[in-house]
């Protein structure tokens, strides 16, 4: 049969993917019905011919038997650990970074847990106040409290990924002079001398290129990440397959210059892939790269012809032996560009192909070529809908054109921090430097001014979610019934798309938004004016700047109703400069004001937007059209616990509608 390796591989993560959707106790009987069926389908004469059911249900079989030999020997062991305390013995195995708490962050091994029954050899995260003056893989003894991280792949964001499903705390340690022997302390080390290399370069222009080169954004600016995120282009800060291919060619073309032989080239050209997916920390996004060129360099070697889907098959399978690395959401829009690039493009780049609108020849492919980019980046971005829509609430149409603007500049922007990297270390740097410098000045400069076109972000209402669900089931039963009636379903549901993102981007500009987290802290956005209440926990500075991220690039000001050290983060953020904690009145437009008064023994926030109120208090006051105490919010239709989940209330004149995060209520 064609195409063996995409069934497999392709069967084997939707495996993975809904496994990790279901409780792990009910994984048993899915095996046993799932095997049951395979072996049915070896009876049935029709399908056993043509192989393509046996091997899906193989490959979803020996999913489960991975899952639960994973969850049941690696995670529950380790998470047994949760809320213990422990001599370890550890060693550093990657770069340290900084979070929004200012605590330092290490990803750790232990060599040996002083407890009885425990796990040994476990990969975990350790926090500190302080920076751990020690070079990786150095032995250090110390005493660990242990932190569970998430009960789900889901609820981890994205540890359990890395294999990393504890976190810690150092009571104390002590550094010793032991060396652990690890062919990764030579990457770390790698790593390390290209991020401080590349540091030469000051600025927001330094931290991109450690971040285009290696995936260093520990040096990256909120401004700047989040005008990337705007402008719909933050997967050139997150080294993916646009990446290696650019490095992988780069290599080629210069071996190609020194006229070394095409096998030899082939053979250093994996070996080098392979080196800089070690150099990058193996995330979801290189290593799906990586395989997929490794296995296109073998073809060449043996004299075959690559085929991109079995490529894909193959790189999905070994991702997901590790079965949460599924729901690593690198992983997933990485395999829907290609999925996209292989399946939609072909399609749209024929038709593209064939235009002659001008005699002139270079006008028609200066035209053709525009328009190839713009079919590619629109075919890209169709596919990955599902994922923008569940995991980011938003997605960014100026993406389309930003992408074709700053791909090509980003590729040259890789080559020069390769250059300068390798150019300071032989002391030859500064005119690398500088010209490094200036192109990733102006990749800044064009992604602020697209991050400017605001209108052109789209923030999802819940509905889409059935739209996606109903075009994915038409498809399906067209593939069933006669896949030639894909051909018109295929336009008929891109029309469905269009319509739904333009009326989206109606309802985003013509309506108001009440943002309220689990903990109370309320975020409200009106006529482009943001105005921000209540924000005490880690969860409620991620959530509300996630929020406000999406629908503005400022705060006008924020309202704190105590010593709030997560208010002042986000004044960081935002860089606000209205910080209020007493009290605090104002009018943004004749639609939009506040008022606020916090007294020793009372607090009153209260937002009007047209004829719609909205108040948090501590004197259960439920006066107002919507209302905010203690976790409990309030409106016509009722209260509700806000433990349930996040709310947002979409206000248009006297009107509101509210939902939770993923079902809307009226």
């Amino acid at each position: 049969m064609k195409r063996a390796f995409a069934h497999i591989g392709f069967s084997f993560a939707l495996s993975m993917l809904v496994l990790n959707l279901i409780s792990a106790h009910i994984i048993i009987y899915v095996t046993i019905g799932l095997a049951t069926l395979l072996v049915a389908s070896l009876f049935i004469k029709k399908y056993r011919q043509a192989m393509a059911v046996p091997l899906c249900l193989g490959a979803a079989v020996f999913a489960c038997v991975i899952f639960m030999f994973t969850y049941n020997n690696v995670v529950l062991p380790e998470q047994s650990l949760a809320n213990k305390s422990a001599n370890c013995e550890f060693y550093i195995i990657d770069l340290p970074e900084k979070n929004s708490s200012d605590e330092y962050v290490y990803t750790i091994k232990t060599t040996a847990v002083y407890l009885d029954n425990s796990p040994q050899n476990i990969k975990l995260r350790l926090k500190t106040d302080e920076p751990i003056n020690c070079e990786s893989h150095r032995l250090i003894k110390g005493r660990l409290k242990f932190y569970g991280i998430g009960n789900s792949a889901q609820s981890s964001y994205s540890y359990w990924g890395k294999n990393i499903f504890l976190s810690s705390k150092a009571a104390y340690y002590k550094i010793t002079d032991t060396d652990i022997n690890s062919p990764m302390k030579y990457i770390t080390k790698a790593r390390l001398g290209i991020r401080k290399r590349l540091s030469t370069i000051p600025g927001d222009e330094g931290a991109l290129a450690r971040a285009l080169l290696i995936g260093d954004k520990s040096g990256i600016s909120n401004t700047m990440y989040n005008n990337f995120k705007t402008a719909g282009v933050s997967h050139l800060m997150a080294v993916s397959g646009l990446h290696l291919g650019v490095i992988s060619a780069f290599a080629l073309f210069i071996m190609k210059r020194l006229k070394v032989k095409d096998k030899a080239s082939f053979i250093i050209t994996t070996v080098l892939i392979i080196y800089y997916c070690a150099l990058c920390g193996f995330t979801k996004s290189v290593v799906r790269a990586g395989i997929m060129v490794c296995v296109l360099m073998i073809g060449k070697l043996l004299n075959r012809h690559g085929d991109t889907l079995n490529s894909l098959g193959i790189a999905a399978f070994i991702i997901c032996i590790n079965p949460f690395a599924v729901w690593d959401v690198g992983a997933m829009l990485s395999v829907l560009s290609v999925l996209a690039i292989c399946t939609a493009y072909p399609i749209a780049e024929k038709s593209i192909s064939t235009l002659k609108l001008f005699k002139s020849y270079y006008l028609n492919y200066a035209l053709r070529y525009v328009l190839k980019s713009f079919a590619l980046i629109s075919c890209i971005i169709l596919y990955q809908l599902p994922v923008l829509f569940i995991f980011f609430g938003n997605t960014s149409l100026v993406g389309i054109i930003s992408s074709i603007i700053l791909v090509p500049l980003g590729s040259l922007a890789t080559i020069l921090s390769l250059l300068t990297s390798l150019a300071v270390r032989i002391k030859i740097g500064l005119p690398f430097v500088l010209l490094t410098r200036f192109t990733n000045k102006a990749m800044i400069f064009l992604v602020e001014k697209l991050a400017s076109l605001r209108l052109l972000v789209i923030n999802f209402e819940n509905y889409f979610g059935f739209v996606i669900a109903g075009i994915l089931i038409i498809l399906a039963i067209c593939f069933i019934i006669n896949k030639r009636y894909i051909k018109t379903a295929a336009p008929v549901s891109l029309a469905i798309i269009v319509i739904s993102l333009f009326s989206m981007a109606v309802l985003n500009n013509s309506a108001s938004y009440a943002y309220i987290t689990k903990d109370g802290a309320v975020a409200i956005y009106s006529k482009n004016s943001t105005v921000v209440f209540g924000v005490n926990t880690k969860s409620d500075y991620y959530a509300i700047k996630s929020f406000v991220s999406s629908r503005s690039d400022k705060i006008d000001c924020i309202l704190a109703n105590s010593n709030a050290p997560y208010s002042e983060m986000l004044k960081e953020s935002f860089d606000c400069d209205n910080l209020a904690y007493r009290a605090y009145s104002q009018s943004f437009s004749d639609d939009f004001c506040i008022e606020y008064e916090n007294k020793k023994d009372h607090f009153d926030f209260t937002a009007a937007i047209g004829d719609i109120t909205i108040s948090e208090n501590n004197t259960y006051n439920f006066t107002n059209d919507i209302s905010i105490t203690d976790k409990i919010c309030s409106d016509k239709n009722g209260s509700v616990d806000l433990n349930g989940g996040d709310i947002i209330y979409r206000i248009s004149k006297n009107n509101y509608k509210a939902r939770r995060v993923s079902v809307w209520q009226e």
